[in-house]
């Protein structure tokens, strides 16, 4: 069974240890429209992107809920990229704890929760943790970038250019 984890938030991005990826997620409400975007960014120690999405989805009815489809997402994301040893960082503590500890199957998006604890036991390792805005920068990129792209935009070994000083300034480039 997969460990799981929750650790202290960052202020930063950080990379993972030499054999895990770090996998960033993020969603965004976009107010005008009845959608939402979700950014999933796959990097190793170094900080190389593995992969990267950007996906434009129905708005959902709450932020709790987005960030749940987001996480779902990253998971999915991960095992379908052979990613199957990460930390899953994101910047919605709530959401963090909810997946970690339990307790919201009966609320909204309760079924997402379920989703992923299905999802993380595929896993050889994955541990769920907390990162401030600033440290998410990557993937929040990513999750606004949907609000004017197709539905669903995948890169493989980069980032596509317009996100391209996000990354490097979480690798001390800027």
């Amino acid at each position: 069974m997969p460990s799981a984890l929750v650790r202290i938030a960052p202020r930063r991005w950080c990379p993972p240890v030499d054999d895990v990826w770090k996998i960033n997620f993020d969603g965004a409400m976009f107010g005008e429209s009845d959608e939402a975007g979700i950014g999933v960014v796959i990097r190793d120690s170094r900080g190389e992107v593995k992969a990267a999405l950007s996906e434009k989805i129905k708005k959902p009815p709450t932020v709790d809920v987005l960030e749940l489809f987001a996480t779902k997402q990253a998971v999915t994301f991960s095992l379908e990229t052979g990613t199957t040893r990460a930390v899953v960082e994101g910047d919605f503590a709530t959401m963090i704890k909810a997946i970690q500890f339990g307790g919201w199957e009966l609320a909204q998006g309760g079924h997402l929760i379920h989703d992923i604890s299905t999802l993380k036991n595929s896993c050889q390792s994955i541990s769920f943790s907390h990162v401030v805005r600033q440290g998410n920068a990557v993937a929040h990129a990513l999750a606004q970038r949907a609000r004017h792209s197709f539905p669903l935009s995948v890169w493989v070994e980069h980032v596509p250019q317009d996100i391209v000083s996000f990354f490097l300034h979480d690798l001390g480039f800027s």
